[in-house]
């Protein structure tokens, strides 16, 4: 037990636990980035269709979404957490004093200096993210079996429809790729993997990663603000706001009581009588 309590308390300890919690989080990122694939579809109708039953086939079992969202929000919290504990103990290592040489230079690159300020953006911008689509404006839709789900195929074309969001939107994407870029050479440096021959290609590998994932979320929101402004998208868009009024008046309507009282035994003697008393 106190060889665990040594470990966790050590720099390396945070180090490799923050580097597992990366892991986690970069997995997540790229299949988020995979499943919003499916707003590039021009016919923005089937657009509608298959992002909503995608969005409805993650959010749909309950107890499966809360326990996903238990589990990334306790690695991002202790990545974040780990991240700003490393940066204050390195910093107090120093002591008052910095370092004569400017620590850019060297084998530092611009990626490294600029970690911690990349991964504060990158925590804005995930609580901006969730307010705006998770926590956003509810729209409803019905799909192909009737039944009346969350429409946020809507929710993600209004946000990606407005100029400056989308812009902030591809900024932040290169942000992330340029953290993700370090994040992951430096997770397998920190594991201990580190070789001659193999480092080389884990460094390729995590540059082919960051900018395919950077890349595929800067297509999609260009894609997306492209689709939203089409004149056909936004009459789709403005009929699905009228449809998701009506939807949600008979989501909220109350629900009625399938029992029946019988009737009372005057209205059942006066009905036996007009019917002959069959």
């Amino acid at each position: 037990m106190q060889w665990i309590i040594k470990y966790l308390t050590s720099s390396i300890g945070k180090k490799q636990i923050m580097g597992c919690t990366g892991a986690v989080l970069a997995l997540f990122i790229l299949g988020h980035m995979v499943g919003n694939l499916q707003l590039l579809n021009p016919d923005v109708k089937a657009a509608q269709a298959s992002y909503n039953a995608y969005t409805q086939l993650l959010t749909g079992k309950k107890a499966f979404i809360y326990a996903v969202e238990a589990v990334m929000s306790a690695a991002f919290l202790l990545h974040v957490f780990l991240a700003v504990k490393l940066k204050l103990e390195n910093k107090k290592a120093r002591g008052p004093v910095g370092y004569a040489v400017n620590t850019r230079k060297g084998s530092k690159s611009f990626a490294t200096f600029t970690m911690i300020w990349s991964g504060i953006f990158v925590l804005g911008f995930v609580i901006q993210h969730l307010v705006t689509i998770k926590f956003g404006t509810h729209y409803y839709y019905q799909n192909e079996a009737g039944e009346i789900i969350r429409d946020m195929w809507l929710t993600t074309i209004d946000m990606f429809s407005n100029l400056g969001w989308a812009v902030f939107y591809l900024i932040s994407m290169f942000v992330i790729g340029m953290h993700l870029f370090h994040a992951i050479a430096s997770a397998f440096q920190t594991m201990g993997i580190a070789h001659q021959k193999w480092t080389p290609i884990i460094e390729k590998v995590g540059i082919a990663y960051s900018v395919v994932v950077a890349l595929g979320f800067a297509i999609e929101a260009v894609a997306a603000f492209y689709f939203g402004n089409l004149d056909a998208t936004k009459e789709l868009r403005e009929q699905s706001r009228k449809n998701s009024i009506e939807l949600e008046k008979k989501v909220n309507a109350p629900k009625t009581s399938a029992f029946v009282m019988p009737a009372s035994a005057e209205e059942i003697q006066v009905s036996y009588i007009l019917d002959g008393g069959r």
